[in-house]
């Protein structure tokens, strides 16, 4: 805030000394005084503002208590809106203005690929992963055998409560980790309240796994629920 504030008194420093020479300029020959002399400054000052609400923005996210944290990747019919989803789960778990969760539908992932955009979408999973931030992964079911072969997930039998395991037990994808256990690594969304019922109903389904590591398991639990809801 200093710096902004010493470069501000600057600048009106500068634009005073040189009000007298505009005064004899056409309005027109006043920009471009303003332009030529100040468009160095200009730039400073929108790139401090902007580094000031990155900080300002990073210090916000970090005072509140993240709560539950998913990544939707390969997305391709939308039909896990991010934003939406966090919006509507909040409301159901009513957060406080401290209190938050993070989804983000913006990945997509080829394996093998080199594309820039598909590897900075692996990197980004890995490295949440690798950080013990990423609490639950939706995704195609090919990279849903990927991940459940490489990756740390929770056996689905051990995390729902037995009611929820029966009612979605013909929906579970079984496979070997990467410990050479065989177990419910995922659950099939074909029955969610995202997919059902949609145009896509009969395409191949996404899945949802957890990770082993979640401080979360509870509110997974809820999204689990919020996601298929009991008949009624």
């Amino acid at each position: 805030m200093n710096i902004l504030h010493e470069f501000f008194k600057k600048i009106t420093r500068e634009l005073l000394r040189d009000r007298e020479t505009m005064k004899s300029l056409s309005p027109s020959q006043r920009l471009r005084f303003i332009f030529d002399y100040y468009r160095g400054r200009i730039f400073l000052l929108l790139c401090l503002c902007l580094a000031g609400f990155y900080v300002w923005d990073a210090a916000c996210q970090a005072s509140r208590q993240t709560v539950l944290e998913g990544f939707f990747t390969n997305d391709d019919a939308g039909l896990f809106p991010a934003q939406d989803i966090a919006r509507d789960f909040s409301e159901i778990l009513e957060l406080t203005s401290r209190q938050q969760v993070i989804f983000d539908d913006s990945l997509y992932v080829v394996p093998g690929s080199s594309a820039d955009y598909h590897t900075a979408s692996q990197s980004k999973i890995v490295a949440y992963v690798a950080a013990r931030e990423l609490d639950f992964l939706v995704t195609t079911p090919e990279l849903t055998e990927y991940y459940a072969a490489s990756l740390p997930v929770y056996d689905l039998k051990d995390l729902m409560p037995p009611e929820l395991f029966a009612r979605l037990e013909d929906q579970i994808y079984y496979a070997t980790d990467a410990a050479g256990s065989r177990k419910a690594c995922a659950v099939s969304m074909a029955k969610s309240r995202f997919q059902k019922g949609t145009a896509s109903e009969d395409a191949a389904p996404h899945y949802l796994m957890a990770f082993s590591y979640t401080e979360h398991q509870d509110t997974i639990i809820r999204f689990l629920e919020y996601a298929f809801p009991a008949p009624s």
